[in-house]
């Protein structure tokens, strides 16, 4: 079932008061939303550290500063080879048996693991989970794998909401994914142990991968489709505002379970939402709800100040297309196999899941696998977020000028060339081969920017929200496997930037044989989506009679008219 919603949009004005509130209350989430996403990288900071001593301090008894604790480890804490050879810093994991006594030479000394717990440099960081568990020596990975355990909810939650949001609407998912998070994170900042800490890691994944993707599909779809850019950009640069936030809070709160409650704050506002947010007037009536479209319609006329003709109202009773006359046939229940089910939406699925699983990959990648900044973290971090600012003017310059395509095409291709390039620079060269690096990463970033965006214009409105799950639940299971790449520069250092830079282009690549969606209305049925490539093609030949007659009555039909 579909109506003409543009001539919607045009009598109760394209970007009126209505649409402006909704835009900048649903743009606002992903602040708080990107917050949680790097939040690991302070809660979970990984201080210096070495065995505690008890002749030289005990709990809560700390000297000075932790350069002259270092001072009283001569004799007691062994030094470890650099990678030169050379000997480097106190050894973080052994100590010297203490019943050999200082007077036996040091060859003659046994070593045994840390008995007594560990210190840990307070001069960055004050407390993290690491410190707070003891996350270090053969106990590590368990801080890798927390890490890992929140990507997993990611993938999980962007499925399932997707799934919800399809069924029973965005409205009502994003409310209930707000309140779930805000009782999970307050929860996750008294964890009482490790166990339950990872839990309500991976049940804070999914419900704030949840927030962000419910929210961006209701905005595609509440607002006009020559809004889609402005708002994709509006809340990219708000996930950059978040990474800044998170940085400025994390320096100023040293506390790792404060910061928790922190950057979980904000969420507390978006509690008024149930007043402030609308369901998307396009979902109702793609699914039949025609009563509680209409009083949507009605708030947003009346927010606009435009009076709506009541004979629109009748005509959404009585002009419903119906396909093939089966109108119960449109209305049924959709599912994932919907995205598979026909060759152009199934071709459109696994480009785009794969363009999602690369982008993440080598974002993350880039951002594990390059070398720690010497300076201060909070500096570091929140000097790289800037670059995303950058990223965010590339795109939204771009992005309505050019397509979709070329700029995200462009992007990747970029990121694959520079990538593939450091395998080739010497390594007396380190700053080339720093240089190519950060020009991947601002070219990852732009096509982030860009293919939210596109996916939401891409996947039709009965299985959307179920179509952007898939593909971000895709996209995260990149972010897992990332490391484990990283891990290929043990066998040969390039490997690594070498195996993101194939990726990036053979992605760029891939989706040259996607359709274009600037200027094209959003696909509303399964039919819209699956012929999408076939409207574009023929859109500029303006021609009625070349069309299918399966176009003859939907809005791509009506937009080409337009046109």
């Amino acid at each position: 079932m579909e109506y003409r919603y543009r001539r919607i949009i045009r009598e109760i004005g394209e970007f009126g008061r209505f649409q402006k509130t909704v835009a900048f209350c649903l743009a606002a989430l992903a602040l708080p939303h990107a917050m949680h996403v790097l939040s690991m990288a302070f809660l979970g900071a990984l201080p210096e550290h070495h065995c505690r001593l008890p002749a030289v301090s005990t709990p809560g008894d700390f000297p000075p500063s932790w350069q002259d604790q270092l001072e009283t480890l001569n004799g007691s804490i062994p030094l470890e080879l650099d990678a030169s050879g050379e000997s480097g810093r106190y050894s973080r994991c052994q100590q010297f048996n203490l019943t050999d006594g200082l007077n036996v030479a040091t060859e003659n000394r046994t070593l045994q693991h840390c008995t007594d717990g560990w210190e840990y440099d307070r001069s960055h960081y004050g407390t993290s989970i690491v410190t707070e568990f003891d996350l270090v020596c053969d106990r590590a990975w368990l801080r890798e794998f927390a890490q890992s355990v929140h990507m997993l909810g990611f993938s999980v939650g962007a499925i399932t909401s997707g799934t919800l949001s399809d069924r029973y609407g965005r409205r009502p998912t994003l409310l209930w994914c707000i309140l779930l998070l805000l009782a999970f994170s307050v929860t996750s900042a008294f964890s009482p142990n490790y166990i339950v800490f990872v839990i309500l890691k991976f049940l804070l994944g999914a419900v704030n991968v949840s927030i962000y993707y419910t929210a961006f599909v209701l905005g595609m779809e509440v607002l006009d489709h020559s809004k889609h850019t402005m708002f994709g950009m509006f809340m990219y640069l708000f996930v950059v505002l978040g990474f800044l936030g998170l940085g400025a809070l994390a320096y100023i709160i040293r506390d790792w379970w404060k910061l928790q409650l922190a950057i979980t704050a904000p969420f507390l506002l978006c509690l008024s939402y149930r007043w402030l947010l609308p369901e998307s007037p396009r979902w109702l009536i793609v699914t039949g709800r025609m009563e509680d479209a209409k009083r949507a319609i009605k708030r947003a006329a009346r927010m606009n100040g435009a009076d709506f003709p009541d004979k629109l109202y009748r005509e959404m009773d009585s002009n419903l297309i119906r396909h093939n006359g089966d109108d119960d046939k449109e209305r049924r229940q959709h599912n994932v196999l919907d995205l598979v089910r026909t060759p152009n939406i199934r071709k459109i699925t696994l480009i785009v899941g794969f363009t999602w699983f690369v982008m993440i990959a080598v974002y993350l990648g880039l951002s594990l696998g390059a070398p720690e900044l010497p300076g201060d973290p909070y500096v570091n971090f929140i000097v790289g977020s800037c670059m995303e600012i950058v990223a965010v003017v590339v795109a939204w310059s771009t992005m309505d000028r050019w397509g979709r395509k070329p700029p995200a095409i462009a992007a990747l291709l970029v990121t694959g060339i520079s990538c593939g390039a450091t395998a080739a620079v010497p390594k007396d060269l380190w700053q080339v081969s720093t240089c190519l690096t950060m020009v991947g990463k601002l070219g990852v970033s732009v096509a982030y920017a860009v293919f939210p965006v596109y996916s939401a214009e891409v996947f039709p409105t009965v299985v959307r929200n179920m179509g952007i799950g898939m593909v971000a639940m895709i996209g995260r299971a990149g972010g897992i496997l990332a490391p484990f790449v990283a891990l290929l520069g043990e066998y040969w250092a390039p490997l690594p930037l070498l195996t993101f830079g194939i990726l990036s282009f053979l992605d760029g690549v891939a989706i040259l044989a996607l359709p274009e969606t600037l200027g094209v209305p959003l696909p509303n049925t399964l039919e819209d989506a699956e012929n999408l490539i076939g409207v574009r093609e023929k859109n500029s030949e303006s021609s009625e009679k070349i069309l299918p007659d399966k176009f003859q009555k939907t809005e791509v039909y009506d937009r080409i008219t337009v046109l």
